[in-house]
């Protein structure tokens, strides 16, 4: 994946499968592979609404210093101490856009 909505940010190399970005400030986020691609699912379905995720994404991002946008925070894929963990629902729910992933494993096979 190449991250193209955070190009104009510097990238930072932490981990093999979690991207890192920086604000000229120093403001940082890190993102992990399943929380972009829900970022994709909400750009794929609701593309009117997805700028305004970004922005949100930023504004908590410049609020907070150091965020890491993850799938699950109680299991966070790239452990970073002193961050912020947000889940894609933190995001949405902000801005009042209700987004429910339907991606889930199949219902066959328990």
């Amino acid at each position: 994946m190449n991250y193209e909505e955070f190009s104009h940010l510097e990238e930072i190399f932490d981990s093999k499968f979690v991207k890192g970005f920086r604000y000229k400030n120093g403001e940082t986020f890190y993102i992990e592979p399943a929380f972009y691609t829900q970022l994709m699912s909400i750009k794929e379905i609701y593309p009117n609404d997805f700028n305004n995720v970004l922005k949100e994404m930023e504004r908590q991002t410049l609020e907070n210093k150091l965020v890491s946008f993850v799938y699950d925070y109680e299991n966070p894929f790239y452990p970073i101490d002193k961050c912020v963990y947000r889940e894609i629902k933190d995001v949405t729910d902000r801005i009042r856009f209700f987004y429910e992933d339907k991606s889930r494993g199949s219902d066959y096979g328990d």
